[in-house]
């Protein structure tokens, strides 16, 4: 039986776009939400195994059929929770992968939306100083030319506004998504860790069985004849 290693840690998060478009008139609100973080630690065991051909035995007296059972019973029991664990760990480390990779794909998410995010704050600037020299040239018309040109700036910059609240709404309804896509990864990543918890708090007490295994059984010495009548016994669930 070897003591426990740990297979180390790994930050799981979900990230939250800072950045959201709520009006359709130039106005650019910033909604700063906290990723959730939280640390993964696994623990990992060994089984231990019992065999006639241990070397060098120990000088203690040979082990009673009754003491042999408990022996062999509590080394089943070691192997079978130590089997467990490291399938529950097996199960938690593609758990892992898979949030890893979630968090991947939802940090890309979030970079595109940033660009997007600039592009529209580009464009509702320079919409913005586009307006504000039309009304300027607006009030300064004095011909009907000048009022008709005036005019066809406005329904130009009109045509571009409507286009810009498009963008900015499916830009809201894309933020959106990827908010609840980061709702649901955090929920998962939230089980995950709870599940490390629970393997981690089955580590102490199976290391401790094994731990008594190897003082009271280790390298003990047994009747090969009750071995196999108790291998008999345990395979029939007795």
């Amino acid at each position: 039986m070897s003591d426990a290693q740990c297979l180390g840690k790994l930050a799981v998060r979900g990230q939250q776009p800072d950045i959201e478009f709520t009006n359709a008139d130039f106005n650019l609100k910033t909604h700063l939400l906290s990723a959730a973080s939280c640390a993964i630690a696994l623990v990992a065991t060994l089984g231990v195994n019992l065999s006639a051909a241990q070397t060098p035995a120990r000088s203690d007296k040979i082990l009673t059929i009754d003491e042999l059972r408990a022996c062999m019973k509590l080394e089943q029991s070691n192997k079978q929770t130590a089997a467990e664990i490291l399938q529950s760990q097996d199960a938690f480390k593609r758990d892992q992968e898979a949030a890893t990779a979630e968090q991947a794909d939802v940090d890309k998410a979030n970079d595109e939306l940033r660009v997007r995010s600039t592009a529209i704050v580009a464009e509702r600037d320079a919409i913005a100083a586009l307006v504000a020299a039309q009304t300027t040239k607006a009030l300064a018309a004095k011909t009907d030319a000048e009022k008709a040109d005036a005019e066809t700036d406005r329904t130009t910059l009109e045509g571009r506004n409507r286009a810009l609240n498009q963008n900015i709404q499916g830009f809201n309804a894309n933020q959106q998504a990827l908010r609840d896509r980061i709702t649901a990864s955090n929920a998962r990543i939230g089980a995950v860790n709870q599940r490390s918890t629970t393997i981690n708090d089955r580590v102490a007490p199976h290391q401790q069985l094994v731990a008594t295994w190897r003082d009271q059984c280790g390298n003990r010495r047994f009747r090969e004849e009750e071995e196999v009548v108790i291998k008999k016994e345990l395979a029939a669930g007795k």
